[in-house]
């Protein structure tokens, strides 16, 4: 027990975590693993099925899985959400058209695949485009006081800034690790 301490003092635990991203097309979910992997914004194309990554993020050795958000795959989705230790949505906060999809979607998401102790991080991407939707306004519209029992956090990011994406996955590290 002491030696756990003081690893985790030292910072010389590793945890390996399972986080499973999902979201619909176009969120930027593809975009913000990419960033994660390659320290910067790179052009991505449709995911169709699934992006898979392992990554290193100070004590964690994440797999992450990116998951197609298209109508037609999402009915896969269920396992996938079913092993994560975390659950990450991606909301496109710039498409206020699609808000009430989105959080259909997510409802959908977290009521039937994932259990109630798995941590949830909402990623509010694209928040450098004009007309990107407040944090606040997420908050309301997703009804996320509906979801005080779990844990969850709601972050800004933007993958072609690179803002936010780190302080994401530092939550994840502090809700994971502890």
């Amino acid at each position: 027990m002491l030696l756990g301490l003081l690893a985790r003092l030292f910072g010389k635990v590793e945890k390996k975590v399972n986080i499973t991203m999902c979201g619909l097309d176009n969120a930027g979910k593809t975009s913000i693993l990419s960033y994660l992997s390659r320290g910067e914004f790179s052009s991505t194309i449709t995911t169709m099925g699934i992006n898979y990554e392992n990554l290193n993020f100070g004590a964690l050795n994440m797999s992450v899985m990116d998951l197609g958000g298209q109508k037609t795959f999402r009915q896969f989705w269920s396992g996938y959400i079913q092993q994560a230790n975390v659950l990450i949505f991606v909301v496109d906060s710039s498409d206020s058209t699609r808000l009430s999809l989105a959080k259909d979607v997510f409802y959908n998401a977290i009521n039937n695949h994932c259990a109630p102790d798995v941590p949830i991080l909402i990623l509010a991407t694209k928040q450098d485009l004009p007309g990107a939707c407040s944090l606040s306004y997420l908050f309301e519209v997703f009804q996320l006081t509906r979801l005080y029992a779990r844990t969850i956090h709601l972050q800004a990011t933007s993958a072609k800034t690179g803002d936010g994406i780190y302080e994401a996955f530092h939550w994840i590290s502090d809700n994971i690790i502890g």
